[in-house]
């Protein structure tokens, strides 16, 4: 059973590195002559001044359909830093909770400090907006409270008065980040400039009225009306509405910020960087594959672990273009099958929209040699699959089915192993097993299976410990397509996998069911998973959740050798 494993294994990898070869040529190819990505910048002259190329390993390329993007100007190797920058601003996502203005912290737990009895919080001297302490270190900082920022804010009188419940989500905060765009104007020229060169997708947006009349009434209203700010007039806050939506990074917890050269980043749903950023948010890019000469450098404005109808529907509806990437293009999501449903006729996990790139394409059971059901816990079935008598979904259906399975994968409580396991068991029946939505419940188990109450990593038995194992290699598996590399994904799902072979091992080894060859045997796959994962993960901010299990990975990889 193992050797035919690796042989399996062993010719998935290099038919996916075949894949991704091919994939990698036809992107980048689409990327210059098609308007395949986020067209977010505008068509000028890339020999900027204010932008300083020496020593980067990128150029700037224009194309008359997409404008200005980067391509890697020499061959860029995994884990290869490609840009660092500071946020040129920095705030709290649409509809938050109450944060501080001046560190953006939440309040709860260590963050929230009771003021007074008449008083939730601190509240600032001036626009009265709630404040963690009066010293906070955010305080009068460009990236924080600034003084212009607290005169805006109390034109109309002390607005932060309005922020009541802090543990409820409130659109005041809408307004904090397009505020400190504008206040950029006076503040940081410089900046402002940066921010300019960015594009806004107004005559997109202006055609979408939920958008546009949303903007209105909690952004543009809210400055010009209630702070009596109309040195702003109303396009221009609407511009950097669009900005800010089109082009905004989701850092830290619950924030947003944009960047100078970052936004000239193309998008692919399978992209060749990942980016951490650290408290003060500075942001760090870094090759996860390979990256030739001349190819453009890619990230994702979508989670991966998702269908094509749901990526592709975000992307229309939150960034303003259609993508038509390699993936988004194949029905199969380069051979993922992330999206595949089983026919109700023949029983195989293959049907699939019969045009991706159409959101109201209808859905085939498409003919191929994929097992009759899908797999069980010991692979796919031996028996050939009989051919499908042909079985057709019209569009509207599929999409309603998956967007009720969202809602429910939405809803699940990612602490809680039964309502996981619940949902796994509940829709295997009808997805492929590699189905987005099964990865996500499984991505969720593989973490919580050892670190939750009841279900502690030394309380887990022989076979819950082997379930935690065959998630970690089901989702590596899919990773390893979808979210190749050097990328958190891989590397957290690479630490959860060793500490169920280690401890299947311990037992065994003790319990003499197993050989000291075997036992090194064993060893040497907890180490090889402990140093790829204290690898990926060493490039994250140390002050980052991610930062600290790659330090776990280092620590554990010693004791390993140890062992050893």
């Amino acid at each position: 059973m193992e050797a035919r494993k690796r042989r399996d294994a062993k010719s998935n990898k290099k038919h996916h590195k075949r894949q991704q070869a091919a994939a990698a040529q036809q992107n980048n190819h689409a990327i210059i002559n098609n308007n395949n990505i986020n067209s977010n910048n505008k068509n000028e002259d890339p020999d900027d001044p204010d932008w300083i190329l020496q020593d980067k390993p990128f150029e700037v390329k224009i194309s008359a359909t997409m404008g200005r993007y980067l391509v890697a100007g020499k061959d860029i190797a995994p884990g290869d830093l490609i840009l660092r920058q500071e946020a040129l601003v920095v705030g709290p996502c649409q509809n938050s909770k109450p944060v501080c203005l001046g560190c953006l912290k939440p309040f709860h737990g260590e963050n929230y400090i009771r003021s007074s009895e008449s008083e939730d919080c601190d509240r600032c001297m001036g626009c009265q907006w709630p404040l963690c302490c009066p010293t906070c270190p955010g305080l009068g900082q460009p990236l924080g409270h600034s003084e212009e920022e607290c005169a805006a804010l109390r034109a109309a009188g002390p607005s932060g008065r309005r922020v009541m419940a802090l543990n409820k989500r409130t659109p005041l905060y809408n307004v904090i980040v397009p505020l400190r765009v504008l206040l950029l104007q006076k503040q940081d020229p410089g900046r402002w400039k940066a921010v300019r060169r960015m594009q806004s997708h107004d005559d997109t947006r202006r055609g979408m009225p939920s958008v546009w009349q949303a903007n209105q009434l909690g952004v543009v209203d809210r400055i010009r009306s209630e702070f009596g700010l109309q040195e702003y007039p109303a396009d221009e806050v609407h511009t950097v509405c669009g900005i800010l939506e089109v082009n905004a990074f989701e850092v830290g917890d619950g924030q947003r910020a944009l960047y100078d050269m970052a936004f000239l980043l193309a998008h692919d749903c399978t992209p060749n960087t990942s980016h951490s950023d650290d408290e003060r948010r500075t942001m760090t890019l870094r090759a996860s594959v390979p990256i030739p000469k001349g190819h453009a450098i890619t990230l994702s404005y979508a989670y991966t672990v998702q269908g094509t109808l749901k990526r592709r529907e975000h992307l229309k509806e939150s960034k303003f273009f259609d993508c038509c990437c390699a993936r988004c293009s194949d029905p199969t999501e380069l051979g993922s099958m992330c999206s595949a449903l089983v026919c109700p006729r023949c029983g195989r996990p293959s049907v699939l929209p019969v045009e991706p790139l159409q959101a109201d394409s209808p859905w085939r059971c498409r003919p191929s040699g994929a097992p009759a059901q899908p797999r069980g816990p010991r692979g796919p079935q031996a028996a050939p699959a009989p051919p499908c008598p042909g079985y057709e979904m019209p569009g509207a259906q599929a999409k309603e089915f998956v967007d009720k399975l969202a809602d429910e994968s939405e809803a699940l409580d990612t602490n809680d192993v039964s309502a996981l396991e619940g949902f796994i068991a509940k829709y295997s029946p009808r997805l492929h097993p590699d189905h987005y939505a099964l990865l996500g419940a499984k991505h969720s188990l593989s973490q919580v299976y050892g670190k939750v109450h009841g279900y502690l990593i030394h309380q887990l038995s022989d076979a819950l410990l082997q379930r935690k194992l065959a998630i970690c290699r089901d989702i590596l598996r899919v990773f390893d397509v979808l979210d190749p590399g050097v990328s958190r994904l891989r590397g957290i799902t690479l630490y959860e996998m060793h500490a169920p072979i280690m401890i299947l091992t311990t037992r065994q080894f003790e319990a003499g069911t197993i050989t000291r060859k075997d036992l090194r045997t064993r060893l040497r796959e907890v180490a090889s998973c402990l140093e790829q994962a204290a690898h990926i993960l060493g490039f994250e901010p140390e002050s980052s959740s991610e930062g600290a299990i790659g330090l776990a990975a280092r620590d554990a990889l010693e004791r390993v050798r140890q062992w050893q």
